[in-house]
């Protein structure tokens, strides 16, 4: 009867790697949700809590060190890892939202051509913002042609308030 030797300097180490492999590269949008709520005080679709949850196709690369929280306005809330630079604007419930100026008139150009503006991409439960530059004027309403830089494709986008324009849908 053959003698048989167990192998375990050979597979435990290998069973180690499949354990690390199995392990998402991605932030877990789930625990996201939670520290949002922590940091919040309230529950998603609460008052004073996230509007929905963070959306879980999003592949944010798994941040290693803490993830940061800041208010930018009673509208939302950064979510940030400044180790790899990505941030995600999470919409907060119950919060006022903003009003263009009074004293401007819908027959005034708030955006002009060649000016640096801010495009916002609204989604139920997140926001995305990205620096573009205006390739005409525009009114509040009007919708207007805007790139990012002078080789990528031109996007139609409309004009929200001064400096910011919203994605054509």
């Amino acid at each position: 009867m053959p003698y048989y030797r167990p192998h375990f300097r050979i597979v435990i180490p290998m069973l180690s790697v499949f354990a690390m492999a199995a392990a998402s590269p991605f932030e877990d949008t789930v625990r996201l949700d939670q520290k949002v709520a922590v940091h919040l005080n309230a529950a998603i679709g609460d008052v004073g809590g996230a509007r929905a949850a963070i959306d879980a196709k999003l592949k944010l690369k798994r941040c290693p060190g803490a993830v940061q929280f800041s208010n930018t306005n009673k509208n939302a809330l950064l979510v940030s890892c400044p180790n790899l630079g990505w941030r995600i604007f999470v919409p907060v419930q119950g919060g006022q939202s903003r009003q263009p100026d009074r004293a401007t008139r819908k027959d005034e150009f708030v955006v002009f051509r060649n000016q640096p503006l801010t495009l916002v991409v609204k989604r139920p439960s997140f926001s995305i913002s990205y620096n573009v530059v205006a390739q005409k004027n525009g009114k509040i309403g009007d919708f207007i042609p805007v790139r990012a830089s002078r080789k990528s494709k031109m996007l139609m986008a409309r004009v929200s308030e001064s400096g910011t324009v919203e994605l054509a849908q």
